[in-house]
């Protein structure tokens, strides 16, 4: 499968909060996921994770691809429902061995994440 599909499955699965699809996209081992909140290098504790991101999130929209051999480039707007429905932009690059995701890295704004909950760093 091209990278770009595998990619676009997990991110289909993901919309659907089909937590299940969106792990047999990711590697059963060498998985590595980064953002500026979390690190996983598992990924079925990435996955569950992430059922707390599916309970609010609203949309998921693409705005824009990048493929470049095995390495895929999502630009993607993210609405949840927290104090209202807020939208944040956030880059996704995945890199894709087989027909497995092995690493996901988020890019994003975090500081509403850390005025929130506090800044984890600070201890």
């Amino acid at each position: 499968m091209e990278p770009l599909a595998v990619v676009e499955n997990y991110l289909e699965a993901f919309r659907r909060r089909d937590f299940e699809a969106a792990r047999a996209c990711l590697a059963d081992r060498g998985f590595e996921y980064i953002s500026p909140i979390a690190s996983f290098d598992d990924a079925d504790v990435f996955i569950s994770g992430m059922d707390g991101v599916g309970a609010i999130l609203h949309r998921l929209e693409t705005r824009l691809r990048f493929v470049e051999g095995n390495d895929v480039c999502h630009v993607l707007d993210i609405t949840v429902s927290m104090d209202g429905y807020q939208t944040s932009r956030l880059v996704q690059l995945a890199r894709v061995k087989g027909d497995r995701i092995v690493r996901l890295e988020a890019i994003f704004d975090a500081s509403d994440f850390h005025r929130m909950i506090g800044d984890p760093s600070l201890g």
